[in-house]
């Protein structure tokens, strides 16, 4: 068994056929199909059950997959290592909130890679807890964070930013003549939230709970652009970073009565290598930090 075999046998896990997978990984049908015969034969095992539809693991087939990926996964982290000491690998691997990326990402794209041009950016955006999965099994290098409680000890981080979360809502909505709201005044107001695995929704489901009262929750959703558009359409009226609703000209940021503050950071594993890439970007955000925190 190589390493080359095992990326064989996970393409042929993946599409589920050998002609697929062979054209995924330009490479010829009988190649492939004589590199799975090869494993089965070494092992004494059948790793696929072959029909008129495709292919589909077996039992031993699953073990195998299941221990294959984490084995290649690895060695695709030790291929990276090896690279930056060799000064070959230039890529950072980040991870971001929609709210958040909204206000970092035009000084990552305008300034960090105007200045480090010889770096590959490699972005993802999701909510709080994807991005925690994500850097757990790194997949990502390094991620933004929103948070209100230091983190677990296997994470070390670097504070850039404290963010409050007001309530959002167009000029010409009542809600936006008030000078603070709070959960009772909104009780019967359609809102559009982000998907509960955001961390800005846990915070204000907490506060509307605090005061026992329900929200009548129009829309969840993953999208930052379909939040904006229903707010501003006076479907509903949404919560939001005040830095980010200050940027919009027809909306308007209303307090919580009792503020909700957030802090953010960039977040990296404390027992993964260190990339170069991950230095200076992490240099950048210190010296020219876009939030002036």
């Amino acid at each position: 068994m190589n390493l080359m075999q095992l990326r064989y046998f996970q393409a042929v896990c993946k599409f589920q056929t050998v002609s697929e997978a062979a054209e995924s990984l330009y490479i010829s049908q009988p190649s492939l199909s004589n590199a799975i015969k090869d494993l089965e034969s070494e092992f004494g095992v059948t790793l696929f059950r072959r029909h008129h539809r495709g292919m589909t693991l077996t039992a031993e087939g699953e073990v195998l997959y299941r221990a294959s990926k984490d084995i290649l996964d690895r060695s695709e982290q030790i291929e990276n290592i090896m690279k930056d000491l060799g000064k070959e690998r230039k890529k950072l691997r980040l991870g971001v909130p929609p709210m958040i990326g909204s206000l970092i990402l035009p000084y990552i794209y305008g300034n960090f890679l105007s200045e480090n041009a010889d770096i590959t950016l490699e972005m993802v955006e999701c909510g709080r807890q994807e991005l925690v999965k994500k850097l757990d099994e790194e997949i990502l290098d390094m991620v933004f964070l929103p948070h209100t409680k230091p983190f677990e000890p296997k994470l070390a981080a670097t504070q850039i930013a404290r963010l409050e979360i007001v309530c959002c809502a167009t000029k010409d909505n009542p809600v936006s003549l008030y000078t603070s709201v709070k959960p009772t005044d909104l009780k019967n107001t359609p809102l559009v939230l982000f998907e509960n695995s955001f961390f800005q929704t846990e915070e204000i489901k907490k506060w509307f709970a605090r005061e026992e009262v329900t929200p009548n929750v129009l829309l969840q959703t993953e999208q930052l652009s379909t939040m904006l558009s229903m707010i501003s359409n006076n479907i509903a009226l949404g919560f939001m970073f005040r830095q980010l609703i200050e940027k919009q000209p027809n909306l308007i940021p209303v307090s919580i009565q009792t503020p909700i503050y957030v802090n953010v950071s960039l977040v990296w594993k404390k027992d993964a290598y260190f990339f170069s890439s991950m230095k200076r970007f992490k240099e950048y955000l210190t010296d020219k930090n876009p939030f002036n925190y």
